[in-house]
């Protein structure tokens, strides 16, 4: 009779053996290799840097969530496994277990310090370096989506609409809440100095990100499913409305508006002067961020990828490459891809991130590039006050009618109380402290200071 260790040597060569077999086929499923020919790279002006494979075992899970955070890239499966590797080697910095094995997991968001992950109804705060758990606590209800970090809050939206900051130096702390207007499923998103979330009641909050804090909200002709994008304090946000909108971070005011001609369901990507939205036409639109003009637009492309010294990438429905004049937009080449490989959207540096979700990640760059351009430099950005002489957030006068929208668009929904006329979302509650749990735990709330 067979001794129990044999026995579990067995059970794990036949578990090993499975996946591998599950593995082979989803990479012929995929063609011959799904890694991108080192000869075709070059015909388009490109070099494969590295490429590495995290060891999600297809049988089993596979990865759900890629974050790419300056040099680092972290990614969460399906079972609650969290990794972290370095981009500009491919090395495998950690890898770890968060929450009850088998439990899904959201985020991961990061900071210069830490990673932030949600699992069950916990959110899990780790080393950035080493993936050590550094504390976990218990949120209010179920979560809507992963988490966001600045450099002093974890933020996480729930699925009633209400979001909780947590502080990151001190786990015991009272936590900063609001309750917000509408469900919500996507994670909030860290831009400069504030913190912004959007419901599915087609309002997009903006708060304080180092004193929590509502500083108003944005309501567009339609809904806003994708989360902003931000360069020098700006935000930039696309809306099913066909519009991607220039505002001031901090107060909200409208600089200016661009009509993509078609729904945007993608968020916006700024690098430098130029901002890159993508519509569901599909297509690609370069836009000057200091005036809105279009500079130029390719029909057939769905996601902006990244930008190199004077082209940028660019990516198809299907995933293939588009490599772009900088300048002009026009067609230089275009690099096929295996199926089920997608690109990592890059505002941050030069480098092609290539992955799929069996856990392979691939780094291309410009040829004799070896050091990344950085677009983007890893900082706290610290808000900045408003001056007594700026115009109020609605970018209307003071005496105007109350519960005016501004003529030609309503892209400023009232920042104090909800409008009468304005139903609430069946259901949900209005925008208000919420009246529970009484006691300590929320005597912090702190709304439109």
């Amino acid at each position: 009779m067979p001794s129990s260790q044999n026995i579990l040597a067995l059970r794990y060569l036949a578990l090993t053996l499975a996946g591998f077999c599950v593995s082979q086929a989803a990479h012929a499923q995929l063609g011959t290799s799904p890694l991108v020919p080192r000869t075709a790279a070059a015909q388009v002006g490109l070099e494969r840097a590295w490429f590495a494979q995290i060891g999600a075992d297809p049988a089993f899970s596979e990865v759900t969530a890629w974050t790419l955070h300056h040099d680092r890239i972290f990614g969460v499966s399906n079972t609650g496994t969290a990794f972290a590797l370095d981009t500009e080697t491919g090395e495998r910095l950690w890898i770890r277990q968060v929450g009850k094995r088998g439990y899904r997991a959201f985020g991961p968001g990061a900071n210069s310090k830490s990673v932030a992950i949600v699992s069950g109804s916990k959110i899990y705060v780790l080393d950035r370096d080493d993936g050590r758990i550094l504390f976990s606590r218990d949120l209010g209800s179920a979560p809507g989506a992963g988490p966001a970090l600045t450099e002093d809050y974890a933020f996480v939206v729930l699925m009633t609409g209400r979001v909780e900051g947590y502080r990151l130096d001190d786990p015991k702390a009272q936590p900063w809440y609001y309750n917000s207007r509408g469900r919500a499923f996507l994670r909030p998103v860290t831009t400069g100095g504030v913190v912004s979330w959007p419901t599915n009641a087609g309002l997009l909050y903006v708060s304080s990100a180092t004193d929590p804090g509502l500083l108003y909200r944005i309501q567009t002709n339609d809904e806003i499913i994708a989360p902003p994008a931000e360069l020098d304090g700006n935000l930039f946000i696309a809306s099913l409305d066909g519009y991607l909108y220039s505002i001031d971070g901090l107060t909200g005011n409208e600089q200016w508006r661009f009509a993509a001609g078609w729904p945007i369901e993608s968020q916006p990507a700024v690098v430098g002067d130029m901002a890159f939205v993508s519509s569901i036409e599909p297509a690609i639109h370069a836009i000057e961020t200091s005036t809105g003009n279009e500079l130029w637009d390719i029909p057939g492309a769905s996601q902006f990828v990244s930008e190199g010294k004077n082209r940028v990438y660019a990516a198809d429905p299907m995933g293939n490459l588009l490599v772009l004049d900088m300048k002009t937009g026009a067609t230089l080449g275009t690099l096929a891809t295996a199926e089920g490989l997608y690109p990592l959207v890059n505002d941050q540096t030069d480098r092609i991130f290539l992955v799929n979700k069996h856990g392979l990640v691939q780094c291309l760059h410009e040829i004799g590039v070896s050091q990344p351009i950085e677009h983007r430099k890893m900082k706290t950005a610290a808000p900045k006050k408003k001056d007594e002489g700026d115009e109020d957030i609605f970018g209307v006068n003071e005496d105007a009618a109350d519960d005016e929208p501004a003529e030609g668009g309503g892209l400023f929904d009232d920042a104090v109380e909800e409008p009468d006329d304005q139903p609430a979302v069946e259901d949900e509650p209005e925008d208000e402290p919420a009246t529970e749990p009484q006691g300590d735990l929320f005597d912090d709330i702190d709304l439109f200071e």
